[in-house]
This record gives C-alpha cells, structure tokens and sequence, in this order.
C-alpha cells in the first residue's frame, strides 16, 4: 500500500469497523470517511492520530507507509503489565523471591506463548490458568537448584 488513503481504509477494515461506525467514532459523516479513504480529502496530522487511536494502529505506521496491522504500542505494553502482574502474583502465591532475570525468562516464555512468533498482542484478556503451571514449576526449580 503505497498511499496514506490505502493504509487508512486498510486500518478500518482490520479494526472491523464500517465506514458508518467509523464516523460515528471520529465525529465526522460517513462522505467526509469515504473521502479520506479515496485521496478527495487532506488529512491533518492531528487527525490522522485520532484516526490511529480508534483503529488501534501506531501513526507511525500510517503516515510512514509500513501496513497498519498492528496495534498501538500501547496495547503491547498493556499486555505486557498483565503477564508480569500474573507472573509476579504466582510467585506471591507460591510464596517465592525469584531472581530478577527467572521472572524476566518466565514474562517472555508467557508472552511468546501468548502470541506466538506474533509482535501484536491479542485482543482477548490474558488466561493466567494457561500459564501458572508453567510458571509455578520454573520458580520451583530454581528454588530447588
């Protein structure tokens, strides 16, 4: 996708929004989307970020050309914050003080388990059940070592 309008109306579609709910969330008529979305329209710096922000895509990635599939960066840190909260609250459990680095290892084994070789998190809520027998058996090794 060459041009701002392709990555734009790229980034409705993955959000699952239709021209009319896009409106709707930018405050603008459903002409006014269709027209930035077919090059009849200049857009804004400050509305490109306030489309960003509704379709969950870095602007960065709207405005340089890179496809608009992922999320906002904030989305991979919010999901980031759950897994080492859900690591941190097993260890709590547990009733261990892992070094450092054993619950860095352990947030990273959950989160490339989370998403697979995907840099994009998922939308869903993060299922701590899925993970605490991994992490309480990688505290309780290195307890035992």
């Amino acid at each position: 996708m060459d041009h701002l309008y392709e990555r734009i109306r790229d980034a409705r579609e993955r959000a699952g929004l239709s021209v009319n709910e896009a409106a709707d969330k930018l405050g603008v008529s459903r002409v006014q989307v269709w027209r930035m979305e077919n090059k009849a329209e200049t857009i804004s710096a400050e509305r490109l970020f306030v489309i960003a922000a509704i379709y969950q895509v870095d602007p960065y990635q709207l405005f340089h050309g890179t496809k608009a599939t992922a999320c906002s960066q904030t989305g991979i840190y919010r999901r980031i914050g759950e897994v080492v909260s859900m690591v941190e609250g097993e260890a709590q459990k547990l009733d261990v003080k892992p070094p450092p680095h054993l619950v860095g290892e352990a947030v990273i084994e959950v989160l490339r388990q989370e998403n697979g070789t995907s840099t994009t998190p998922n939308n869903e809520p993060l299922d701590a059940t899925k993970y605490r027998g991994f992490v309480a058996l990688l505290f309780k090794q290195a307890t035992n070592s």
